[in-house]
C-alpha cells in the first residue's frame, strides 16, 4: 500500500489534481470562449475550486500565467509548409507570411497573449525568427537592416490581423446585401456632402471608398502582403545601390 505525505494536498474525489498545466489549461478554456479579459486569477481559483491562494503554488501571478499561456498556444507554430528549395527569397517570404497568417488564425489568443508575454520567448518564436533572419540575409540584406526589417514586418502583420480579429470581425457587417448597400450608400452620402473645395478627392472617390471601407478586411490581405514583399525588394536594391562604389571612382 502505498504511504501518503499528509503535507500534500489530496483532491477531492471527482476533481483532478491541480497542476500548473491544469490551470494553464483552464485558462486557456476561458481566454478562448470570453476573452483574454475574462481570465482572472479569481475566476480560475472558482472554476478549479480552490481559493486563490491555492493557485499561487503553480502560478506566480497574473504575468506569469498569460506567459505560460502564451508558450503553449504557440507550441508547434511552424510557417515552413510547402516551402520547396529552388524558391526565391520573395515566395519564400510570402509563402511563410500566409503560413503564419493561418496559424495565428488558428489560435485565436495567440496575438493578444503575445501581446501581453513579457518573459525570454518561447521556442516557436525563435524559430520563425531565425527562418526570417535567414531568408533576408540569403537575399542580400546587411544583417542589422535585416533584423529591422522583421521587426517592422512583425509589426505591420500584427496590426493587421488584430484588425481582422477585432477591428472588423464576420459578423461585424450586415448579412443581407441590401442593408450592406444601405450602409454603403450612406457611407458614400456622407462623403458627397463634404465641401468639395476642401475634399476634392474624398468626394470623388466617395462609392469605392465606401466599398473598400465596408468589406471584410481579408479581401485586402493580397494587397498587405504585395506591400511587404514589393516594398523590401525596392529596399534591397537601394541598400545595394548604395554599398556600389561610385562611377569613375578610384
Amino acid at each position: 500500500m502505498k504511504e501518503t505525505n499528509p503535507t500534500e494536498p489530496v483532491p477531492a474525489p471527482g476533481r483532478r489534481a491541480l497542476t500548473r498545466d491544469a490551470v494553464v489549461a483552464r485558462a486557456l478554456e476561458i481566454g478562448t470562449a470570453e476573452g483574454l479579459e475574462a481570465v482572472t486569477l479569481r475566476r480560475l481559483a472558482q472554476e478549479l475550486g480552490v481559493t486563490p491562494m491555492a493557485l499561487y503554488r503553480h502560478v506566480r501571478d497574473k504575468q506569469d500565467l498569460i506567459n505560460a499561456m502564451t508558450e503553449v498556444v504557440l507550441e508547434g507554430m511552424d510557417v515552413t509548409a510547402g516551402v520547396q528549395p529552388g524558391m526565391t527569397w520573395t515566395e519564400r517570404l510570402r509563402l511563410e507570411i500566409e503560413n503564419y497568417k493561418a496559424q495565428i488564425d488558428a489560435r485565436p489568443l495567440a496575438l493578444p497573449l503575445s501581446i501581453a508575454y513579457n518573459a525570454e520567448g518561447p521556442p516557436s518564436f525563435w524559430r520563425v525568427l531565425e527562418r526570417l533572419l535567414a531568408i533576408l540575409l540569403e537575399a542580400g540584406f546587411a544583417r542589422r537592416e535585416a533584423i529591422v526589417l522583421i521587426r517592422m514586418i512583425s509589426n505591420l502583420l500584427a496590426g493587421y490581423l488584430l484588425l481582422l480579429q477585432q477591428g472588423m470581425p464576420a459578423d461585424a457587417l450586415p448579412p443581407d446585401p441590401r442593408q450592406l448597400d444601405l450602409m454603403r450608400r450612406g457611407f458614400a452620402l456622407a462623403q458627397m456632402r463634404l465641401p468639395r473645395d476642401e475634399f476634392p478627392n474624398l468626394v470623388e472617390s466617395a462609392e469605392d471608398t465606401a466599398e473598400v471601407w465596408l468589406t471584410d478586411p481579408n479581401d485586402w490581405w493580397g494587397y498587405t502582403v504585395d506591400l511587404i514583399t514589393f516594398g523590401m525588394e525596392r529596399m534591397l536594391e537601394r541598400s545595394r545601390e548604395r554599398s556600389r562604389p561610385e562611377e569613375g571612382a578610384s
